[in-house]
């Protein structure tokens, strides 16, 4: 397995690329720059099979079509609670950040991130956590010993909970649930910079303390 991240100018999210021994890829949230990321995989001469989006924030779907128009085998997974947020531009909070093309965002996943659910890229293996809070959506993604947090955690914080589908108590009962996650991951995040679980357990542990959880 090898791994890299394109970076995104839209609010600096994250979007990793994840690829198999044959080559074939599974991309975790293309935020925007559609045509930066296909081509860091054609130079890399990857081919993306999967688009896994942890939510459907606009920061984290912005070049799906993008890419599916590039590649038209590729298959997109969301879960299904966030699909009200991808197909209503008030929902997904682009008329607030000034975004007048709401139709980019319009997008229509081929299948479902659900509790449990795994997604297979080649021997690359994605398990599904449902971590709501950040969204009714938010899921993070389990592969090998790397754990796709899109913006449920963060390196010591956590995703908003003020937009549409957020809930303050649903996101700290999720971060209790991953810090009882028994292996050590290393935490890849929708935005900033990467940590471990062991490192974030301390501070969820301070936050759950804080709100008397």
């Amino acid at each position: 397995m090898k791994i890299f991240t394109v970076p995104m100018t839209c609010f600096a999210a994250n979007c990793y690329v994840v690829v198999s021994e044959s080559g074939r890829a599974a991309v975790i949230d293309p935020g925007a720059q559609g045509d930066r990321i296909i081509r860091a995989l054609e130079e890399k001469q990857v081919t993306p099979a999967a688009v896994l989006l942890t939510h459907g924030h606009f920061d984290h779907i912005g070049a799906v079509k993008d890419l599916q128009a590039r590649y038209p085998q590729l298959r997109v997974y969301l879960n299904p609670k966030d699909m009200a947020t991808v197909r209503d531009a008030c929902e997904n909070r682009l008329a607030f950040f000034g975004i007048t093309q709401p139709e980019k965002y319009d997008i229509r996943p081929d299948g479902e991130l659900k509790e449990g659910d795994v997604v297979t890229v080649d021997e690359l293996s994605f398990r599904v956590l449902e971590t709501p809070g950040h969204t009714l959506g938010s899921v993070c993604l389990a592969c090998g010993d790397l754990l796709f947090t899109g913006d449920t955690l963060f390196r010591h914080d956590y995703g908003r909970t003020d937009l549409f589908g957020g809930d303050p108590w649903a996101i700290l009962e999720s971060l209790k649930r991953l810090s009882q996650l028994e292996k050590n991951y290393m935490i890849l995040p929708g935005h900033e910079e990467s940590s471990t679980l062991e490192e974030e357990r301390d501070y969820i542990a301070g936050v759950l303390r804080e709100y008397e959880i």
